[in-house]
């Protein structure tokens, strides 16, 4: 095997160990609770090589997830309806004799004002960069035995051109 094509396996065991650790770190329990409400962000997860980096797709709100919403940080519209569906996903009902409406936009608003997510210390779960960085240092060594697979054959020709 050539040094491309090592490095291209290396890409994609990559590619795929990254994208099974991110799914794994939404359904992982972290302070007593998962990450993941509904199959959404779990589903829309995929990598494409292009070159000699990994691309990796996600459905637009994983930066959220990850990072959380600062405090006073402007809501995307329709916010209220979103935690809605988060709501009866999670099993959430009002309390207090409010509607279920009533309750969402309540917690929409304590988001706006306090940020995201409360068990967080109001700040992003991290689950990108935790999965990331652990598969980043597992492969460093595939990856650099990959690149450096062919560097003698390379030499041996500078050697016998020049």
């Amino acid at each position: 095997m050539n040094r491309e094509q090592l490095i291209e396996r290396a890409l994609e065991r990559l590619g795929s160990e990254a994208v099974e650790r991110l799914r794994a770190n939404l359904s992982k329990p972290q302070n007593g609770k998962t990450l993941r409400a509904s199959n959404k962000l779990h589903d829309t997860m995929y990598y494409k090589i292009v070159g000699t980096n990994i691309e990796i797709f996600m459905a637009d709100y994983a930066m959220t997830v990850d990072e959380g919403r600062r405090k006073f940080a402007r809501v995307p519209k329709g916010f209220a309806k979103d935690i809605l569906q988060w709501m009866s996903i999670r099993g959430i009902n009002p309390q207090n004799g409010k509607t279920r409406m009533e309750s969402a936009k309540a917690i929409a608003q304590s988001i706006y004002e306090q940020g995201t997510i409360k068990r967080f210390g109001y700040s992003g779960s991290n689950f990108i960069d935790r999965a990331v960085n652990n598969v980043l240092n597992e492969f460093d060594d595939d990856l650099l035995s990959a690149w450096v697979s062919g560097l003698d054959e390379e030499l041996n020709k500078i050697k016998t051109n020049g």
